[in-house]
């Protein structure tokens, strides 16, 4: 498996579960979920850039 597709696949994770989470422990479930949206970020770039590189 691609780097990408393992930092998106568990940034998406870590999103919904934190989403679940939050409705019942808010602060976990916060920190969570935003931990898992920096990581689908991070996925983003990687993908994109990957791409950009590959048109040169």
């Amino acid at each position: 498996m691609k780097k990408e597709q393992l930092l998106f696949f568990i940034g998406l994770l870590m999103f919904m579960s934190g989403i679940y989470l939050s409705t019942h422990w808010a602060i976990i479930g916060t920190i969570i979920g935003i931990s898992g949206g920096l990581i689908l970020g991070i996925s983003s770039y990687f993908s994109a850039n990957k791409k950009i590189d590959q048109t040169k």
